[in-house]
């Protein structure tokens, strides 16, 4: 599928991401005068998700000019979309099995469950949308999460986990490709973005032993 071009340059892109950034400072900062070990990449879900909702204010009007999506189904989709992550826990993509993925539909049904109502229909209704990506609302939040990481990535130390988890350049890009398709200002920025993570030799190779090792 041949997608138009915005024709900004990598380093215009750049340029915009690392001005993003600036919220991402918002992740470490910490409330109640509390401290965290910011020299170990670490986040949250819920930081993720913060990520998403910010990145979504800036995309969002370039991707849907004419307003065509529904901001509140939107935002539903991204709150809820990983709650059934709580109970076990967030396993990386490319290490994620058919018994983690039963898991997860089996913890959604519990944890929404648990929530009073009618927000527990509301929730996983959210929840299942998203996981089906069966309306444009849908497909537009998966595309902002699999943008979101690059984000947090673009970080001495937060780039440290793509070779700790043993991620190589494959592992990222085709799942993201496959998830920005038909958004070709995300699309721009997903490419712009990983040339600039290869430049960096960020990626776990397979044939090179590494320190994490």
């Amino acid at each position: 599928m041949h997608e138009p071009k915005t024709q900004r340059t990598d380093e215009e892109i750049m340029d915009i991401v690392r001005r993003l950034r600036i919220a991402y400072q918002l992740k470490r900062t910490l409330r109640y005068s509390t401290a965290r070990d910011f020299d170990t990449h670490n986040e949250s879900v819920a930081e993720h998700v913060f990520g998403m909702f910010f990145l979504a204010e800036y995309f969002l009007p370039l991707e849907d000019p004419e307003k065509k999506l529904d901001i509140e189904k939107l935002h539903r989709l991204i709150l809820f979309h990983d709650f059934s992550e709580i109970t076990h826990g967030d396993v990386p993509y490319h290490w994620k099995t058919d018994a983690h993925r039963a898991q997860e539909e089996e913890d959604a049904v519990a944890i929404f469950a648990e929530l009073p109502p009618p927000l527990n229909v509301t929730a996983h209704y959210s929840w299942h949308a998203y996981e089906m990506r069966d309306c444009p609302e849908a497909r537009f939040a998966y595309a902002l999460d699999k943008i979101e990481p690059v984000f947090e990535l673009l970080d001495p130390v937060n780039e440290q986990s793509m070779k700790r988890l043993k991620f190589t350049y494959q592992d990222h890009i085709e799942r993201k490709r496959n998830a920005v398709e038909g958004f070709p200002v995300i699309g721009e920025f997903l490419e712009a973005t990983t040339r600039d993570m290869v430049a960096r030799d960020v990626f776990w190779k397979e044939e090179t032993a590494t320190d994490s090792e």
